[in-house]
């Protein structure tokens, strides 16, 4: 006779195994649009159910899977499901390391507007009344500061986890350099290291101001709806994210938009996983 562990055992793994097939049955692909080779994935949902379209981008060294893959993340979704709330996700990937910016170097903004996202709203069937939503963790947040700023009207809620956001640009000067690291106890090199990242794909101080995300909603038209705003980092983030993030959320206030600051106690990536989750339904708190 088995004995009652050996069966609550059982039960659990069986749970366990029918709750996760919801959060990772997805399938992946590529396409070039323009000459630009665009990764991305898309989970596998019933959408007669739910109509709901939410665009992901991923951080430094992710990748299209990395919502499905990586725990932080996944842990949104799983308590989607336990909720019975199963938008689609559709991730995108231009490689480990990119910038959702419009210059003369790259042309990846324009391109998710004109190009990428018409064509994966169509593949998943339209978005046929639901709402489309966007979520960036890091450097993807940056990215999703600019795909909802930038394009007024596109989304009606954006979460950004532990963005990539910063009142100093690409171009500062090496005091104001040395001052951010001081004032925000960032490490050295890894603040370094975005600041040569950035310059890879801006081009000058210039291009700068048309992509900081601190002065784009004071452009934002006014007749146009204005997306809702959560964001949420480690109050001990290692970049010195945690300033840039509080004061975004501040910018936006100022300029009409609703907005959640949700600071949690961590490094980089730390974020409020439930409280990012309730925010896309809709849950108030």
């Amino acid at each position: 006779m088995r004995s009652p562990a050996l069966y609550l055992a059982l039960f659990t793994f069986l749970y366990l195994k029918t709750s996760l097939a919801g959060v990772l049955d997805y399938h992946c692909s590529s396409k070039i649009f323009s000459g630009v080779n665009t990764k991305y994935c898309i989970n596998q949902v019933d959408r007669t159910h739910n109509k709901d379209i939410i665009f992901f981008f991923h951080g430094i060294s992710g990748s299209e899977q990395s919502w499905f893959k990586k725990s932080d993340t996944r842990s949104i979704a799983k308590h989607w499901l336990a909720r019975k709330y199963e938008p689609t996700v559709i991730s995108i990937s231009f490689g480990p390391v990119w910038m959702l910016v419009a210059n003369q170097k790259f042309q990846y903004l324009n391109l998710f507007r004109e190009q990428i996202l018409p064509y994966l709203e169509n593949e998943v069937g339209g978005l046929s009344g639901g709402r489309r939503m966007v979520i960036g963790q890091s450097m993807g947040g940056f990215n999703a500061a600019e795909a909802s700023l930038r394009n007024p009207g596109m989304f009606s809620r954006v979460v950004l986890l532990c963005p990539a956001l910063t009142v100093m640009g690409p171009f500062a000067t090496p005091d104001e350099i040395d001052d951010y690291k001081q004032r925000t106890h960032a490490e050295s090199l890894l603040v370094d290291s975005i600041i040569d990242i950035s310059k890879r794909y801006i081009v000058d101080q210039a291009d700068w101001d048309q992509h900081d995300p601190m002065k784009l909603p004071a452009i934002y038209p006014t007749e146009i709806l204005k997306p809702l705003y959560y964001v949420s980092t480690g109050r001990g983030d290692n970049f010195g994210f945690q300033e840039g993030s509080e004061i975004f959320v501040e910018t936006i206030k100022k300029y009409g938009f609703q907005a959640q600051w949700a600071p949690v106690y961590g490094w980089h990536c730390s974020f409020n996983r439930q409280g990012a989750a309730d925010f896309i339904r809709g849950v108030s708190k």
